[in-house]
């Protein structure tokens, strides 16, 4: 899903000079309203993070992009609930300090 979304942005980046026919988005995605420039953002500190930590990144596309629960998440990452809300805790605060630097 990040990787749709991604390119989704890149897209509207081309269309901007010219560069296709832009192609929607499925109308079940309809949630999303981020510009492409965040998208391109969110999506340069999601790959820092995976470089640091790969669970805490999949845990972050489960839940955001997939919309799977606590619970989903867990059992699919084989671990608990807890640590899944605890871990989401620290990544949501890590992903804003790295997106409003400077």
């Amino acid at each position: 899903m990040r990787r749709v979304l991604v390119d989704h942005a890149r897209s509207e980046g081309r269309q901007k000079r010219d560069g296709g026919t832009p192609v929607p988005l499925h109308p079940d995605l309809a949630w999303i309203d981020a510009r492409p420039a965040e998208m391109m953002d969110l999506d340069r500190v999601l790959e820092e993070l995976e470089q640091l930590d790969e669970r805490k990144c999949r845990m972050v596309e489960l839940r955001f992009f997939l919309g799977f629960t606590a619970e989903e998440t867990a059992e699919l990452l084989n671990t608990s609930k807890a640590t899944v809300d605890r871990e989401l805790r620290f990544v949501r605060g890590w992903l804003y300090e790295r997106l409003h630097e400077g």
